[in-house]
């Protein structure tokens, strides 16, 4: 493994926090006041691109498979800044969703895409740990972003944001996409410059496996039975109670400011899980591990029903770091282990729907649950059953799929 290629994926996931709910979001109050509209109007219209994007993606997603990876990623790139600057210019409603749409297709979606296809196609060996460390990108621009734009928007118009952060990222980048994207000795997988031989370095003197494609998986039982929930599990969960935050503060009698201060601990573990389970994935394969990264889903809800203030609140963030952490490199990984790399941009690109519809249906469910009155004992019970059950389910499933 090599920095080259992995500082390209950490600036790829970096910038793609210009389509990210964290970067956009913290421009909501202008972009609401600018247009007229409510709390409820703006988050509807995002949910609607965002869904939008996500489908548009299953079909764009396959570019992956066609275009070399530096071309592609400059594409993107371009796109992604484009489609901020042209944000920067919404005066109505309908400039106002084809922006979103455009910012979650390329920035959230392809951006991330991208990188992670190709880390997951370069590299073998050390699959696990180049995917984990080029998701540590985008926990910096979560890390340091939000401070960043209150502090500019303190002396900058809004507008101006959205001009001048995306020709930055495009100067910072674009120019080194040549270099930082060539194929080294050190990157023992095939990519797709090297797909038309068929076998990666390390299959060329063994038998050549299966390459899927994705009419092929929809067919396959480990399909609906493991790999969706292993997607949509924790975009359900962590999506849903971090939503209603306030509630779960307010329910354990704990004050914001404190529970606030907890992120501290939250951003340090994701990290840690990130780099971990990159680790535990190339030594023991991510078929083998997969299945116990929703294990911290479970824990961090145990963790906030049953613990004290004082311990149950740490943990609850502590366990929720390690959750947001791991499943990135996790669900790449798997997907080039049972389905090969040949047809991976195709066969990834339908997980980002699962994982939106996921966390767009969980705080739609949890805030009927706490309208309905049914307590904080019901919200997280019904989490830990969830992650839970698809832990034991995905573990079976994979245990008994043996590769192809």
């Amino acid at each position: 493994m090599e920095w080259r290629f992995l500082i390209f994926g950490m600036a790829m996931a970096f910038w793609s926090s210009l389509g990210q709910t964290f970067f956009i979001s913290l421009f909501s109050g202008q972009i609401r006041q600018t247009l007229n509209i409510s709390h409820g109007d703006f988050g509807t219209y995002y949910a609607i691109a965002t869904t939008a994007s996500a489908l548009s993606l299953i079909w764009l997603g396959k570019l992956a498979d066609t275009m070399r990876l530096e071309k592609l990623a400059m594409v993107v790139l371009g796109s992604l800044c484009c489609s901020a600057i042209l944000f920067s210019q919404v005066s109505s409603l309908w400039m106002l969703v084809g922006g979103l749409y455009l910012l979650r297709m390329f920035g959230q979606g392809m951006m991330t895409h991208v990188y992670t296809t190709a880390m997951a196609r370069r590299y073998v060996s050390t699959r696990g740990r180049a995917i984990s460390i080029a998701q540590l990108g985008q926990t910096l621009s979560e890390s340091i972003g939000p401070v960043s734009i209150v502090a500019l928007l303190a002396l900058f118009d809004w507008r101006s944001l959205w001009i001048g952060l995306p020709i930055i990222a495009f100067c910072m980048l674009a120019p080194f996409i040549h270099h930082l994207t060539q194929r080294t000795r050190l990157q023992d997988g095939e990519g797709l410059d090297g797909l038309s031989s068929g076998q990666s370095l390390l299959e060329k003197t063994s038998t050549p496996r299966r390459q899927w494609r994705r009419s092929e998986v929809l067919r396959d039982p480990v399909f609906w039975l493991a790999l969706i929930w292993l997607a949509a599990v924790p975009s359900f969960v962590l999506t849903g109670l971090l939503f209603h935050q306030i509630y779960l503060a307010e329910a354990k009698g704990v004050a914001l400011s404190k529970w606030t201060a907890s992120y501290v601990l939250y951003a340090i573990f994701a990290v840690i899980g990130s780099l971990s389970i990159g680790q535990l994935i190339d030594r023991f394969s991510a078929r083998r591990v997969a299945a116990h990264t929703l294990l911290p889903n479970s824990l961090a809800c145990f963790a906030l029903l049953f613990g004290s203030v004082e311990i149950g609140v740490p943990l609850f963030f502590i366990f929720f770091g390690l959750a947001n952490g791991m499943p990135h490199a996790t669900n790449a990984a798997l997907t080039a282990e049972v389905y090969g790399t040949r047809y991976l941009g195709e066969i990834k690109a339908m997980f980002l729907p699962v994982a939106v519809f996921a966390s767009a249906l969980s705080p739609m469910l949890m805030g009927w649950m706490i309208d309905a009155g049914l307590g904080l004992n019901a919200l997280l019970g019904m989490n830990v059953g969830f992650a839970f059950g698809a832990q034991i389910l995905a573990m079976l499933v994979l245990h008994y799929r043996k590769p192809l």
